[in-house]
């Protein structure tokens, strides 16, 4: 373990063990928004000039969206917008015709069948449905509804590790690889820490000490940096939000059974993302200061 005295080292010094820049991208490469997609010839639509009441009558599944069918070209089946049901499904009373109340396509609601994930998830909140395309063709549908799938637990639990990840690469850095990040803790925490140590070098498992905080702890640590300017209240609140996410993630648990939830989701996912990005160059000194 470094000493205090041995903490006047540049940072550079310090290896980083932070994820490659690139690694995040390919994983969600392999993490494709098709794998989450309706598959075109699984989706229910309807003809641009059906009544909403006819739509609605005949939505049995309670789907939110609809791609819509040309009615000039009915043939061809070829799919010109989506309409939205979701305020008749809480009530509103179906009135018009279905080309009154289209969404044409345009980038907002559309997407690669080679998009990550993520992409999609990050704006779901905003864009909660889109038409999926590969190549030329409309290939299927994905919207705020497919959140809890599989695929996108993988995707969120990769996010938020990164996070954690990021976090601790950023504690070397800020303590210049020594173990002065622990007078950040309290008591009880580290008493927990340094007994995981003890088990680690008794089962013959020397580890790095900070490999053994938990992921409050790291919040802890670098919101009680000098260097850290950034709010720390905000900082906590929406690392606490992470978290709270990751546990659901891990325990199979359901955490965006409604449209509100799924929201909220993308709307962490964006703060993560900010979060890692602003961390990954935190702090910016080249040498580092004592605490």
């Amino acid at each position: 373990m470094m000493s205090d005295t041995d903490a006047t080292s540049t940072l550079s010094r310090w290896p980083s063990r932070a994820a490659p820049p690139n690694l995040m991208a390919q994983l969600q490469s392999r993490l494709p928004v098709s794998l989450i997609a309706t598959p075109r010839e699984a989706l229910a639509t309807c003809r641009s000039d059906a009544t909403l009441a006819e739509v609605m009558a005949g939505n049995h599944e309670g789907f939110d969206y609809f791609p819509v069918i040309d009615a000039d070209q009915p043939e061809r089946e070829q799919v010109i917008g989506l309409v939205e049901l979701v305020p008749y499904l809480r009530g509103k009373k179906p009135e018009g015709v279905v080309n009154e109340h289209l969404w044409r396509l345009c980038e907002d609601n559309l997407i690669g069948a080679d998009a990550g994930i993520l992409t999609f998830v990050k704006a779901a909140d905003r864009y909660p449905c889109r038409l999926v395309m590969s190549g030329t063709e409309i290939s299927g549908l994905v919207s705020l509804s497919d959140l809890q799938q599989l695929p996108v637990r993988a995707a969120l639990f990769a996010l938020i590790t990164h996070i954690e990840m990021t976090m601790a690469d950023a504690i070397r850095r800020d303590s210049d690889g020594s173990d002065r990040w622990k007078r950040r803790l309290s008591k009880d925490r580290l008493d927990k820490v340094e007994s995981k140590q003890k088990a680690a070098i008794a089962a013959d498992n020397d580890v790095d000490e900070l490999l053994l905080t938990q992921f409050c702890d790291k919040t802890t640590i670098i919101g009680k940096s000098e260097r850290f300017t950034e709010s720390k209240g905000k900082f906590e609140r929406e690392m606490n939000e992470a978290q709270e996410l990751r546990d659901n993630l891990a325990h199979a648990n359901e955490y965006a059974a409604t449209r509100e939830e799924a929201a909220k989701v993308c709307d962490i996912a964006r703060k993560i993302e900010q979060w890692i990005a602003l961390l990954s160059q935190w702090p910016s000194a080249h040498v580092a200061t004592k605490d």
